[in-house]
């Protein structure tokens, strides 16, 4: 019997001894064997092909799954399941064949599982910089549009201010022109509003052109 025809035999075996040890509640060991059922069918053909690239597409679609946790996210998910994976191999094999059938298997699956573990963890880095790089551009948008709400806050003000700005100013000229020779105390105070107003004009003048330039204007 063949190292192939082997692991066919240890299949089911091997499956439900992953997926009792990996996932936890009904409903995710129901997909989970799903995704094994798939593994396993997958890691026949490599075997028998020598070719390991069969793997590629489960174990991209494992790397690419978001993680389920905020644990998850910060460690490699894929290749410790894929260890946890052969090992189980290695225990059913040694359980339920003899020892050179169980070398068979396990020197038969080593470089597939090998080849998955590397590829898996390469899946995952550049999955985790796509996603870094998405929450980049996110906050980069969310930063343009506050300094965008920014200078349209700053312009509207400076415009609105103008307008009591010059009211105020208005009615100080006419007050100076309907005293003539007002006392000194008076003339000290209008003098007053008049630097304040020339102050008050100057900063909203500044504000103005900081919106121009914000808006590249």
């Amino acid at each position: 019997m063949t190292a192939l025809d082997l692991l066919h035999r240890l299949r089911p075996l091997w499956i439900q001894r992953v997926a009792h040890s990996a996932a936890r509640g009904a409903t995710v060991r129901e997909s989970f064997l799903k995704e094994l059922e798939r593994f396993s069918n997958l890691l026949e053909q490599a075997i028998a092909s020598g070719d390991p690239s069969w793997m590629d597409g489960a174990l991209y679609d494992w790397a690419s799954a978001p993680p389920r946790t905020v644990l998850d996210a910060k460690r490699s998910v894929v290749p410790m399941l894929l260890n946890q994976m052969f090992q189980s191999m290695l225990d059913v094999a040694r359980e339920n064949l003899r020892d050179q059938e169980a070398l068979e298997v396990v020197s038969a699956a080593l470089p597939i599982f090998t080849y998955s573990i590397e590829k898996a963890a390469r899946f995952e880095m550049e999955t985790r910089l796509n996603r870094a790089l998405k929450e980049l551009d996110a906050v980069q948008e969310e930063l343009e549009r506050l300094e965008r709400s920014k200078s349209n806050f700053i312009s509207v003000a400076a415009h609105e201010l103008k307008t009591p700005l010059t009211l105020i100013e208005g009615y100080t000229a006419m007050l100076r022109d309907t005293l003539d020779n007002p006392p000194a105390s008076i003339a000290h105070f209008l003098e007053g509003i008049y630097s304040g107003i020339r102050r008050l004009r100057q900063i909203v003048d500044d504000m103005i052109d900081v919106s121009l330039i914000d808006n590249n204007m």
